[in-house]
Formats: structure tokens, C-alpha cells, sequence
């Protein structure tokens, strides 16, 4: 064990999850609150509207933009790490104009499906022109370029303060809507105003760095992958793969307030919120672990390695907090957001699979990029997202809520079983560098 923080990229993961965790932990604190005052003032039809209109701009916004932050890490770590700049800035150009070229036609597809598909998710008729002028901010939901610049620069530090200013800002605006009683819009304007503020921050600081490094010169955004081999293909795949994994959150939310009810979009959106805080820190940790898996040779043990050291540690974080919210979570959620909200324990019980599914999975998805590989969590996503829409309707018509937590928790499974296979399969084929043989002896 000792052997595992005498190792530099551990450490250096672990520093960085330690910067995220303290940010995204006071940040969680806040949502909480946020999601409680919300949910007392507008009661569950109310905040199940709210998020409707949120999600959709959300769904959106995941399925048309590209992931342009694994482009900068794929590209320019690496390089940059050695002292060259240049393919770091090209790859900063090619991420920009990806962000600016699907932000714009995100934004226009959202708008222009918005008044067909608006019935069928469940958003009603008043609520349909705020929640068109809501899309406009697509654009900037997305942020990938800022942020890849500051993980491949190693400025984890600054991403950290993103999510507390966001959050804080909103607790504070929220609180004033709560004492002073106001309506739905109102409500909807501050989730507007505050997510942009998030992302303003995050490209504020990414400029800053630049600028102080010397690197913002020449950059320009740019379309064409120019000296970043198979970028195209790189970026469609990543892009893919997100795309499809937003089934499991936003497009989630909407399917089940589509089958069942704005109400059980409410509910399931209290459960996630409480499943999402346990997920939190192994979320954080996959941030930190992709750029060191690229800084590594793939053909060496030591990446594989790393992987399983950090899922090893990531599990121990997430039985932790799998007990306590195990114990605690029905009376946290009355005691949260009101004896309302109360129908959705069932649904947490269900969705605490989600947490212990993630601490396994959540390495693999890197160790495929790092090994020029990006379409084997784009296959394990689409197989199990197959898996989740294909048993949702059943199930959710059969078990109401607790059913669509199940399926959710069934497409999951499925989609780690299908890339631990597909791992598998490239590490046994994988080519062996110098001392390969002995590193491999020492793997795990």
C-alpha cells in the first residue's frame, strides 16, 4: 500500500481530488439546500416543471456539443509535458471551434423541436416560451475548451471554484425567492442567470492562464483538425460516447416525466440528488485520473496499474458514503425537502446501486482514450442505454418510479460489464514495452 503514494501521478490524483472534493463538497451542500428551499415553496409539480424546463436545455446541450476538453488532453498534455506548445494550441483552436460550431446548432435544434416535443415531456403551455428563451443559453452550458486547457495545464485549483461560485450565488438568490414568495419564472431566471455565471467564470480563468503562460497567442477557433491525427474521428467518438451518456441524466429526467408525471420528475430528481452527492468523489477522481493515464506510455504496466490502484481506492470512498446514505437517506429526504417528497425512498434504495456501479467504472473510460481506443465506452454506453430505454416504459408501467430507477440501474450494469470485457480483451493484446514483462508481474 505504501508502494501506491511513493508513485508521483497518484499523488498527483489524489491532489487534485482533494481540490475537486473540497469544492464540489461545499457545492453539494448548497444544491441540497437550494433543491430544499425550491421543492417546500413550489411543492413537487412545481419543481418537477422547473427541472423540465432545465433538462431539456441540458439533454441538449449534452447530445449537440462535443467533449473539446478529451481533445485538449488527448493532444496537447502529452506534448506540452515535453516542452512543445504547438499541437497544445492547435488542439485549443480545434476544441474552441468545435465549442462554438455545435453551441450555435445546438442551441438553433433545441429551439426548433422545442413546440414538437414540448407536450410529450411533459412541459405545459405557459411555460414553453421561457423555456425556448431558457435554450439560449446552450452555447456557453458546455465550457469544454476552458476546461480542457486548465486540466491539461494541471490548474485544477481554479476549476475547483467553479461549482461553489455557481452554487453559492444561487442558494443566496434562491433564499431571497423563498422568503419573499415568488413565482416559477422567477425561479427559472436565477437557474439561467447563475449557470451562466458558472461558465463565464471557467472561461475568465482559462484566459488568464493562457495569458500568463504565454500560450493565448494564435489561437483562433478553427474546424480543422490540422497536425492532431484523427482528431475528427477522436472528436466524434468522445462526442458520441457523451451523447449517449446523457441518457442516464437529463434525458433520463425527461423520459420519466414524459411515461409517468412533472410531479415524478420531481421525485426522481430528489433521489438522484442524494445519489449524485454519494457519486460525487468518483466523479472527481476520473477527472484527475484522465490526464496522468495520458502523460503514461499504454504500452507499459504502469497506467494499468494506476487504474486499478485508483478504483481499489475509490471504492473504499463509496461504500463509506453508500452506508450513510444507506442508513440515513429516507430521513433526509423528509427532513430536507418535506414529508411531500417522502414517495421517493423507494427510489433511493433502488439508485444506491448507481454509486458502487461508478467506483468500478469509473477508470475505464481514460484507460481507453489513453490507449487510442475512445469506441469501446462509446459500444458499452450504447448497449447499455439500449438496455435502459428499451425496459424503462415496462417497468416504470409496471413499478411506477421505483420500476425507472431500475431500469436505470439494469443499462448501468450493463454498460460496465460490457467495457470491463472489452478491457480485458486489449490488455491481453496489448504490446509489451521494455521491462513490460516485469512491470506486468508486479500489476495489481
Amino acid at each position: 500500500m505504501r508502494r501506491w503514494f511513493d508513485d508521483s501521478s497518484m499523488r498527483s490524483i489524489l491532489r487534485n481530488t482533494s481540490l475537486l472534493g473540497v469544492s464540489k463538497g461545499a457545492a453539494a451542500i448548497a444544491s441540497l439546500a437550494v433543491l430544499a428551499l425550491a421543492a417546500r415553496d413550489l411543492g413537487p409539480t412545481g419543481v418537477g416543471f422547473l427541472l423540465l424546463v432545465h433538462s431539456y436545455a441540458m439533454a441538449a446541450s449534452s447530445l449537440t456539443h462535443f467533449q473539446s476538453w478529451q481533445v485538449i488532453v488527448r493532444y496537447g498534455s502529452r506534448p506540452l509535458e515535453e516542452g512543445d506548445p504547438e499541437p497544445f494550441r492547435r488542439a485549443v483552436s480545434f476544441a474552441l471551434g468545435l465549442d462554438l460550431l455545435t453551441g450555435i446548432g445546438g442551441m438553433l435544434l433545441a429551439m426548433a423541436l422545442l413546440p414538437l416535443l414540448a407536450g410529450w415531456f411533459g412541459i405545459p403551455d405557459e411555460l414553453r416560451t421561457p423555456a425556448l428563451l431558457y435554450c439560449l443559453l446552450i452555447p456557453t452550458m458546455a465550457s469544454g475548451a476552458a476546461n480542457g486547457v486548465l486540466r491539461a495545464l494541471d490548474r485544477f485549483d481554479l476549476i475547483a471554484w467553479q461549482s461553489p461560485i455557481d452554487a453559492y450565488v444561487r442558494l443566496a438568490l434562491v433564499t431571497a425567492a423563498y422568503v419573499t414568495k415568488q413565482d416559477l419564472i422567477v425561479y427559472l431566471v436565477i437557474w439561467a442567470a447563475t449557470d451562466l455565471l458558472g461558465d463565464l467564470y471557467l472561461w475568465s480563468a482559462a484566459i488568464r492562464e493562457l495569458r500568463r503562460r504565454g500560450l493565448l497567442k494564435g489561437l483562433r477557433p478553427s474546424i480543422r483538425a490540422q497536425g492532431l491525427e484523427g482528431g475528427w474521428r477522436f472528436a466524434f467518438t468522445v462526442n458520441l460516447t457523451a451523447s449517449v451518456n446523457s441518457a442516464w441524466g437529463p434525458v433520463a429526467r425527461l423520459l420519466v416525466g414524459g411515461l409517468l408525471s412533472p410531479a415524478a420528475t420531481g421525485l426522481y430528481r430528489v433521489a438522484s440528488s442524494l445519489i449524485d452527492a454519494v457519486q460525487s468523489p468518483i466523479d472527481l477522481m476520473a477527472k484527475a485520473v484522465h490526464p496522468e493515464l495520458m502523460r503514461h506510455d499504454p504500452a507499459s504496466a504502469h497506467p494499468w496499474r494506476l487504474m486499478l490502484r485508483t478504483m481499489a481506492l475509490g471504492t473504499v470512498v463509496a461504500v463509506l458514503a453508500w452506508v450513510v446514505i444507506g442508513v440515513f437517506g429516507a430521513r433526509l429526504i423528509t427532513l430536507l425537502f418535506g414529508p411531500e417528497f417522502t414517495p421517493a425512498a423507494p427510489l433511493l434504495t433502488v439508485l444506491l446501486m448507481l454509486p458502487v456501479i461508478a467506483t468500478l467504472a469509473f477508470p475505464m473510460p481514460a484507460m481507453f482514450y489513453s490507449l487510442g481506443r475512445p469506441a469501446g465506452p462509446l459500444v458499452a454506453n450504447i448497449i447499455g442505454a439500449l438496455v435502459f430505454v428499451g425496459s424503462l416504459p415496462f417497468l416504470a408501467a409496471s413499478h411506477g418510479l421505483v420500476g425507472a430507477g431500475a431500469a436505470i440501474v439494469v443499462g448501468r450494469l450493463t454498460s460496465l460489464l460490457t467495457m470491463g470485457i472489452l478491457l480485458t480483451s486489449l490488455y491481453r493484446g496489448r504490446p509489451r514495452a521494455n521491462g513490460g514483462v516485469e512491470a506486468e508481474s508486479q500489476l495489481g
